[in-house]
């Protein structure tokens, strides 16, 4: 009997380490200045529309958050500034639950986080992918509706690292 509950205890805290969890240097890789596109899914047309988009990424007031300033060359009226925070033991982003940390075989990193939300005054799981490489970021915002199974692509920001 004692043998099956160590047995146990060690297999339950195994799994408790072994959880996906973001870390510090995950988000320092993204650090720098980025240029490339954003698309989003237009709910008016139900058409995907893209433009030209910067980031500049800048270290928050802490190792767990940054500061992404967004820009759109043509559009300069909507650049804004938001944070990316991750909870000190990396399993929250940005209010949203970590639901999978994977290193892709190219080396980058695949982070997903998940909530319920609103989107479009709907109801919806709310999905961010985010992909992290030395010269590549993406972020990915798919929603699913409630009572939908299918999973739309809201908007999709595709980045490479300025030289």
């Amino acid at each position: 009997m004692k043998l099956t509950l160590s047995v146990l205890l060690f297999i339950c805290a195994t799994n408790a380490i072994s959880q996906d969890r973001i870390t510090a240097d995950d988000l320092q890789s993204i650090l720098g200045e980025w240029q490339g596109t954003i698309t989003y899914l237009d709910y008016q047309s139900n058409e995907p529309f893209s433009m030209p988009a910067e980031l500049s990424v800048e270290p928050g007031k802490d190792e767990y958050t940054l500061v992404l300033n967004n820009i759109y060359p043509n559009e300069p009226k909507a650049n804004n500034s938001e944070k990316l925070k991750v909870s000190n033991d990396g399993t929250v982003i940005n209010k949203e639950k970590l639901i999978s940390r994977k290193e892709l075989e190219d080396g980058s990193i695949r982070i997903q986080a998940e909530r319920s939300g609103k989107d479009d005054g709907r109801k919806a799981r709310i999905r961010h992918t985010y992909i992290i490489g030395s010269d590549s970021f993406l972020i990915r915002k798919d929603v699913r509706f409630d009572g939908g199974e299918e999973w739309i692509m809201r908007s999709e920001y595709r980045y490479t690292r300025k030289s």
